[in-house]
């Protein structure tokens, strides 16, 4: 789903920053419940989501056993890797295998995908994020 999701910006994208409203112009179809956007210039110590598809929400609400900082779920655990998409205006693939409190296992993958609204500045960053039972 990720690489799907990738593959679709990477088109549009065709070596510049493409803005938000082209990302959001594309049919994700059924990958859509699993984007998410955060607009960087209303972010400080949290992501500031303009949009968080209904499959990402149950991952802003699952909290990784072992992790010192228990206010961190598993979706602020991907979005860690922000920064990293853009400071380096590439895409950033991102995969960690977490135990919730209840003991369940689950596989996380998510894309960071750096949009411009100049063409210049990465303003937002969308992206899509799965995990599965393991």
């Amino acid at each position: 789903m990720t690489e799907r999701v990738r593959n679709k910006w990477a088109r549009i994208a065709k070596g510049r920053l493409p803005s938000l409203k082209e990302i959001e112009a594309i049919n994700f179809g059924p990958d859509h419940p699993y984007c998410f956007a955060v607009d960087l210039r209303l972010s400080d110590i949290f992501p500031y989501f303009l949009f968080m598809g209904e499959a990402v929400l149950r991952y802003s609400t699952a909290y990784p056993m072992g992790d010192p900082r228990r206010e961190k779920t598993l979706l602020d655990t991907a979005m860690a890797k922000m920064d990293e998409a853009a400071l380096s205006r590439a895409p950033v693939d991102f995969c960690d295998i977490k135990e919730l409190g209840d003991g369940r296992r689950v596989a996380f993958r998510v894309v960071l995908l750096p949009a411009s609204e100049n063409g210049t500045d990465v303003t937002h960053i969308f992206g899509a994020a799965r995990g599965r039972n393991v």
